[in-house]
């Protein structure tokens, strides 16, 4: 099987990552896989992986050089199935396989929003299905375009298990020069507007005002950068707050966090989430779709309403003292994945499903 990825997402995040996952996955069952990418960070790391990925500028939704450019691409490749990530790849590459003739189209959707509009329609019509990260996502689909099930199938994302069971818990502290009574508060993903970063900060600033010792880590890189770094000198945390940007080992940085906190105001399925609670943490977590197919508050894990950081800070103090609490939720969150979540169990379901869509068509 040929597989063609798309991305016009030029940063770093949940969706970058498992698209060189699943290129991974799918070459080591022999099948052929070619990236299709906007420069950036993204298409950067996919080189390092030893990739030779077609760049396309898709520097808006109407760029003609890019259909051109990605129908070229599509062509000389000959991919049979075609897997969209962001809606401008979407918008572009779907023209463009049209007019390829790409047998099996189709998007990965990762995020639950869906306006419905004409746009919406005019686009989704130009594919055959939709993977859907999480059950909200797919009754968007149902309720906004009136699309059947038939057309949507269930992807929810999925961690390597054992990459994250056996992490070294001492390297993010031992890098950060933490003292042992210090707490570690952390989140993961790129830092954009809708992923709240602010909101722990602001959350953990209430927690040193009440005695507590503690340091807050981000992970990741984004546009919201410089809006954060403006933040920590308001609030005078220079000293306690760290923007590490990328971050390769992932999985040392959450097994060194205390808690994973997580605020983003929207989302599909996190991976942050999935991989933290992988590893075993406490997470703290804004009470939306998505994220709330993952934790069952009290259960495996702690909701609170997104963007309330008087809240957030309570939930956050409640666990910090309370550290039997905090094994506890974070035992529960591993047993999850462990049981739901097997990236490996979940690709294969996957594939297979491709398989039999390709068979359907010829």
């Amino acid at each position: 099987m040929k597989v063609a990825l798309a991305n016009s997402c030029q940063f770093l995040g949940g969706a970058e990552f498992w698209q060189i996952r699943f290129a991974r996955f799918l070459q080591a069952a022999g099948d052929e896989v070619k990236f299709f990418l906007r420069p950036g960070e993204f298409f950067d790391l996919v080189k390092r992986q030893g990739h030779h990925p077609v760049e396309i500028a898709m520097g808006h939704d109407l760029d003609i050089f890019s259909i051109i450019r990605f129908y070229r691409g599509l062509k000389i490749f000959q991919p049979e199935v075609v897997i969209f990530n962001d809606q401008r790849d979407l918008r572009l590459g779907a023209i463009s396989a049209g007019m390829a003739d790409v047998p099996l189209k189709l998007q990965r959707k990762g995020w639950s929003y869906l306006k419905g509009s004409f746009r919406d329609r005019f686009y989704y019509k130009r594919v055959d299905y939709v993977a859907c990260l999480s059950e909200s996502i797919t009754r968007l689909f149902v309720e906004k375009l009136n699309m059947p099930k038939s057309r949507l199938y269930h992807l929810p994302n999925g961690v390597e298990l054992d990459r994250f069971q056996n992490a070294d818990p001492g390297a993010l502290r031992r890098s950060l020069g933490a003292g042992d009574g210090e707490v570690l508060l952390g989140m993961a993903g790129r830092l954009a507007r809708q992923k709240r970063q602010s909101d722990l900060v602001r959350a953990a600033k209430i927690l040193q005002g009440r005695g507590l010792k503690l340091r807050v880590v981000l992970a990741g890189e984004g546009r919201e950068r410089p809006n954060l770094e403006a933040l920590v000198r308001e609030l005078e945390m220079s000293a306690s707050v760290h923007l590490l940007g990328f971050v390769d080992k992932i999985e040392e940085f959450l097994a060194g966090l205390d808690v994973f906190v997580f605020c983003s105001e929207w989302e599909g399925m996190p991976n942050a989430v999935l991989e933290a609670m992988a590893c075993g943490k406490p997470v703290v977590a804004a009470n939306i779709p998505g994220v709330k197919e993952l934790i069952e508050n009290e259960k495996n894990g702690i909701l609170y309403p997104p963007g309330d950081v008087q809240v957030l800070a309570a939930r956050l103090e409640r666990l910090v003292k309370d550290r039997p609490l905090a094994a506890e939720l974070g035992q529960a969150a591993r047993k999850t994945i462990e049981q739901k979540f097997d990236e490996r169990k979940i690709f294969l379901a996957f594939r297979e499903w491709l398989m039999q869509r390709l068979k359907e068509k010829v």
